[in-house]
């Protein structure tokens, strides 16, 4: 299940207030006071071209935890998990990044060009710099997946182990197999084993899953419940960056604070 839960049973246990979700990294980070580091914004990126898009440039920003008294310049280079070509499936006209004099990020842009796509690649970039300015738990590199609507959705597309991650929590494992020519099983939802049927429209790329369906683990001795009521519907919307579980909710039951709902909750599944 989520860790928020068990941060947010804590608080809920004091007042009724928000959650607060730490990392395991220097809080300080952009315009802190902690060590200077250097790293890209998100280690992993999921790009989306289509038939329909204008323009296919994108960015990729890097970061600094220290603003420089002057404009500072940071090489980088294609890591060996690029399965793109570059110059026919992508292009980067500057392999570097400029941090301007007191700020904390630049961007790298990058174009992706479409018709050479296919179903899609893998771009990796490296940061150029002493291992000094890298933070441990960032990493020195970035890891894009570039996919377009050139892909085939269907059965073969669909069944198999997909890794799933909720809005809050570890990453899991779901399984999705056929049932008939119109269903699917969804398997180990929230990570707990359980089974959803769904109604697959492969035209609009919907499955649409009716309710009820009510999953109410133990937690501090509390019970943390999630899903829909049966008049209700909830869908998972399927595309060329993966599947997208929403609808859902997931709130307590029973004790001081009964009823209380965390909000919507959602889970996207990716290969």
């Amino acid at each position: 299940m989520k860790k928020i839960f068990y941060i947010c049973i804590a608080a809920l246990a004091v007042a009724a207030t928000g959650c607060k979700q730490e990392k395991d990294i220097d809080l300080n980070t952009y315009g802190g006071k902690g060590l200077e580091f250097i790293h890209f914004e998100n280690s992993e990126e999921s790009w989306l071209v289509t038939e329909n898009d204008e323009s296919y440039d994108f960015s990729l920003v890097v970061a600094i935890t220290s603003a420089p008294a002057q404009d500072v310049t940071y090489n980088v280079s294609l890591g060996s998990n690029t399965t793109g070509e570059e110059g026919k499936d992508f292009s980067i006209a500057n392999k570097s990044v400029t941090i301007k004099a007191g700020e904390y990020t630049g961007a790298i842009p990058v174009k992706v060009l479409y018709e050479t796509t296919g179903e899609g690649f893998e771009i990796e970039l490296v940061l150029d710099v002493e291992e000094s300015l890298i933070n441990p738990a960032y990493g020195s590199s970035a890891l894009i997946s570039v996919k377009s609507d050139k892909i085939t959705i269907d059965w073969n597309w669909l069944a198999g182990n997909w890794n799933a991650q909720d809005s809050e929590g570890d990453p899991y494992v779901m399984a999705i197999t056929k049932k008939d020519e119109t269903t699917a099983i969804f398997t180990n939802i929230w990570g707990t084993g359980a089974d959803m049927e769904g109604t697959v429209d492969f035209d609009t790329r919907i499955v649409t899953f009716q309710g009820p369906i009510e999953l109410c683990p133990l937690y501090g001795g509390m019970l943390v419940c999630e899903g829909v009521a049966a008049d209700k519907k909830f869908t998972a919307e399927m595309s060329p960056l993966g599947i997208l579980i929403s609808g859902l909710h997931y709130y307590l039951v029973g004790g001081d604070y009964s009823g209380y709902d965390f909000g919507e909750d959602y889970t996207n599944l990716t290969r």
